[in-house]
């Protein structure tokens, strides 16, 4: 018979050797390694709560505020984040600073939350770089009143133009050197880009220099939900919600991570509560019906559907939606009636005409769904 008992020991001496050699490595400054080295101690003994200490130190130190909490969780539960939340709080005076000069000149946060739709959005590619517009130009060579490089990177994500911010914090960091709040720039560039993987080390930067604040957090769970790193993203946006208690986008992108996960009561009681602070934005009450259609309360969804049409009432995007939920529900000449009602304004919608081949081949009648099909694809018009 198999002796499971030396497997056991071997385990247990692989982890402490692992352990030890972590110890090292930090002592030495070499603590991305010594990260690798818990890393595998804690695959081999997930449940061991000095590995999951031994990672929250160093995941802090790293910039890596969404691991050390996950690390955290498990090594004291779930409830016990008080001393955690205590070293941001006292680790964030220079954020506080920067994020008055955040709010001042970038009044409008760089990723509004997305709105969802059953037709999977396509990626689109970057806009190659651009001579700068004269003002730029003038901003640059002014030698009364010159703003910042700062400032003028700031002013340009303000104005969605992510290449040129990124060149000039480039230009800012070659001759100052970086700091905290010069990652995070550089990080929102790179995010607003779709560079999500570069983003990532420029927020953690950013934190291991100190700064952990909402915008942070925020931005960074953007760019973790856009990896499909969702257990890290959902991290972040809890974090942001306990730093900004009552903050709309906080909680209408915490249940969007909350949905994509599956999390579905997680994810409602999210969205109404966002939508106690904004009860008018039609893409909250969207993905809050889609996450209701998916977990089968279709009327329910219905409902809020409306709500938002009541307020954007040409919103392709929860026209779609609603016709789609109304095919579920067998309702197919309002379904067929909500699509005409978009394609009288957008004739030539794919999404549109996809959703129609789909209604059509439901009721039977295959041949108008194939003609719809290759409307959708463009094969006739």
């Amino acid at each position: 018979m198999w002796n499971p008992l030396p497997a056991v020991k071997r385990s247990g001496a692989t982890v402490k050797l692992w352990q030890a050699g972590a110890r090292i490595l930090e002592a030495l400054g070499a603590e991305e390694q010594a990260l690798r080295f818990v890393d595998r101690a804690v695959k081999l003994d997930p449940r061991c709560t000095n590995l999951h200490l031994l990672a929250t130190r160093l995941c802090l130190k790293r910039g890596r505020l969404e691991r050390a909490i996950l690390h955290w969780k498990k090594a004291v539960g779930e409830h016990s984040r008080t001393s955690l939340l205590y070293w941001i709080n006292r680790a964030d005076g220079s954020a506080r600073s920067f994020n008055r000069l955040l709010k001042k000149k970038y009044q409008e946060h760089p990723f509004a939350p997305e709105s969802c739709h059953f037709v999977p959005d396509g990626e689109s590619g970057c806009a190659g770089f651009f001579r700068p517009p004269g003002l730029f130009g003038k901003l640059l060579a002014a030698q009364a009143e010159t703003p910042s490089l700062t400032d003028v990177g700031i002013n340009l994500l303000s104005m969605n133009r992510p290449e040129e911010a990124l060149i000039v914090f480039r230009q800012v960091q070659a001759t100052r050197g970086p700091d905290a709040a010069l990652f995070f720039n550089i990080g929102l560039a790179l995010s607003k880009m779709g560079r999500h993987e570069e983003a990532l080390l420029n927020y953690q930067r950013a934190q291991a220099g100190g700064l952990n604040n909402v915008e942070l957090m925020n931005n960074k769970g953007y760019s973790l939900l856009h990896l499909n790193r969702l257990e890290e993203a959902i991290a972040c946006y809890e974090l942001a919600r306990e730093l900004s208690p009552g903050d709309g986008l906080i909680l209408t992108n915490l249940a969007g991570c909350y949905h994509r996960a599956g999390m579905y009561e997680q994810a409602v009681s999210c969205y109404e509560n966002a939508l106690r602070c904004r009860a008018d934005d039609a893409t909250t009450l969207n993905n809050y019906a889609l996450c209701l259609d998916d977990m089968g309360r279709y009327e329910e969804a219905l409902g809020v559907y409306e709500r938002a049409l009541g307020i954007d009432p040409e919103n392709k995007i929860v026209l779609l939606n609603k016709a789609s939920t109304l095919i579920k529900l067998r309702r197919y000449q309002q379904s067929l009636a909500t699509c005409r009602r978009i394609l009288s304004r957008e004739p030539d919608c794919p999404e549109t005409w996809g959703l129609l081949g789909n209604l059509h081949n439901e009721m039977g009648e295959i041949q108008e769904a194939v003609k719809c099909y290759s409307r959708a694809l463009g094969l006739v018009h």
